[in-house]
């Protein structure tokens, strides 16, 4: 499945924007403009300005990566005793009013973090919430809705890692509206950001630069403990042509100085690149804008929707794992309950077969191959039935079975009788039995009287045994 990201980078004297096509097999240009903005001094030249471009190259329904101009940020570095990144958001502001220059409620932050030695160092991003509402309420009358709010040379500095050797320092440096903003990139993190004045005139502009920039360095090394080597200088940006490109050594800081155009190489990346717009370079940081998003680079973002989903991760990647182990643990917890269970349910299934299995072989010893017992003794049932030997009386209602129940229920077990024999007949039961007194006799003859299934108990006869120990009767039960 594709989506569309629109990467749109406003400066002060143009826009420019670049419409990709992302998937998963990577992303494609489909459209690119740049408008310069008319130079009224008002929101109305930069509105005119967006509105030429929606018009050329249709973003609707695009995620909207929108880069903003590096002077309308401050930037600082410190370093916090925390590893909980969501702590260090909440007193962050707290950590930098002394050297902000609005009051804290006035500004939004942001930052880039790197763990070392048990603390964070920060770089952190603050801007006016005032000028990110303006720009905002700008691209919202043209149908934009920006996801991300990002510096977009910082966006290009992070982007040309895609391009650099892996974990290789390098300098990043976007000129342009009268200012050098120099990024360190120090083992994938950009860790220093400086704005530094363009100066006139040839080769004093790039010595300028380089001092302004070997000083800087060495303070970083100095106060921040930043160990930073860099083995590159990219530079970009509308006026990037006042550094000149070189693959020398003496091209700045004694170090080769490339162009942004390597982003144009990237290997997940389609498209036609031989407009003019291109050549120059003006449309490279709104790339870099769009394959952040797509790319997932994350980093700062001052969106109040914070879309990103590496944003999202970086902040709050320990609950996520705590959660996700947590989960797992439950669903592995479950998953061995319900096997306990199921071995518990077949082993007491097994022993009710073995149960089921005697009862028919005591039941039946003549059958000699059991397979299914409950289906053979239901068998056996139905054949002794079929012979006559069913469980009903002959000519009654009356089941044999529910004769033996009364006889079981109704004599207590207390009471010392010894039953030899049972006729049944057709309305009756005649009981032969043997019991101790005469009196036992009828305390029998009462009990059974109690029994629904019997109407009437009359004893037949009742005589003493030629022992005197044992008195012989027979109960006549009606039913």
């Amino acid at each position: 499945m594709s989506r569309k990201v629109l990467g749109l980078e406003i400066r002060a004297a143009a826009v420019a924007a670049v419409l990709l096509d992302s998937s998963f097999k990577g992303s494609v240009i489909e459209a690119q403009a740049f408008v310069p903005i008319p130079a009224d001094g008002t929101d109305d030249g930069l509105r005119e300005a967006l509105e030429t471009l929606v018009d050329a190259i249709h973003p609707a329904g695009a995620a909207c990566v929108l880069g903003i101009p590096t002077d309308a940020l401050s930037f600082r570095n410190l370093s916090l005793p925390f590893s909980d990144l969501k702590k260090i958001r909440q007193v962050l502001p707290f950590e930098l009013e002394p050297s902000l220059p609005l009051p804290v409620d006035e500004l939004s932050f942001d930052f880039e973090a790197v763990k070392r030695e048990g603390q964070y160092d920060l770089l952190a991003f603050t801007m006016p919430k005032r000028r990110i509402a303006e720009y905002l309420t700008l691209l919202n009358d043209v149908g934009l809705r920006p996801l991300t709010v990002v510096p977009g040379a910082y966006v290009a500095a992070r982007c040309m890692m895609l391009t650099a050797p892996e974990k290789e320092d390098f300098v990043y440096i976007d000129t342009g509206d009268g200012h050098h903003a120099a990024y360190a990139i120090c083992e994938g993190h950009v860790r220093m950001v400086r704005s530094l004045p363009v100066a006139t005139g040839g080769n004093p502009l790039v010595r300028h630069l380089e001092t302004a920039l070997e000083r800087t360095y060495i303070a970083a090394r100095d106060s921040l403990g930043i160990d930073f080597n860099p083995k590159t200088v990219f530079s970009g940006g509308p006026e990037a042509s006042l550094i000149p490109a070189s693959d020398s050594p003496s091209g700045l800081l004694g170090l080769p100085v490339r162009t942004t155009a390597d982003l144009r190489t990237f290997h997940r990346l389609k498209g036609d690149f031989d407009a003019a717009d291109w050549q120059t370079g003006r449309l490279d940081t709104a790339l870099a804008l769009a394959l952040n998003e797509t790319e997932g680079l994350g980093g700062v973002n001052f969106s109040t929707e914070r879309s990103s989903v590496q944003h999202y991760w970086s902040e709050y990647r320990g609950q996520i794992i705590f959660s996700a182990v947590l989960v797992l643990i439950t669903l592995i917890t479950a998953l061995a309950g319900q096997m306990v269970t199921a071995a518990d349910r077949e082993k007491r299934v097994a022993e009710l077969d073995h149960r089921i299995e005697t009862v028919f072989k005591q039941t039946f010893p003549d059958v000699t191959r059991v397979v299914n017992p409950l289906q053979q003794m239901q068998v056996k049932i139905r054949e002794a039935s079929d012979a006559g030997a069913g469980p009903d009386l002959p000519g009654s209602r009356v089941r044999v079975i529910d004769i033996l129940n009364a006889l079981s229920q109704q004599i207590p077990k207390t009471i010392n009788v010894d039953i030899s024999r049972l006729v049944l007949g057709a309305d009756n039961v005649v009981l032969s039995a043997t019991t101790d007194t005469f009196n036992t006799v009828n305390d029998i003859k009462g009990h059974l009287e109690k029994a629904d299934i019997f109407k009437n108990v009359t004893i037949s006869s009742a005589d003493l045994e030629k022992s005197g120990q044992r008195v012989r009767f027979k109960l006549k039960l009606d039913f």
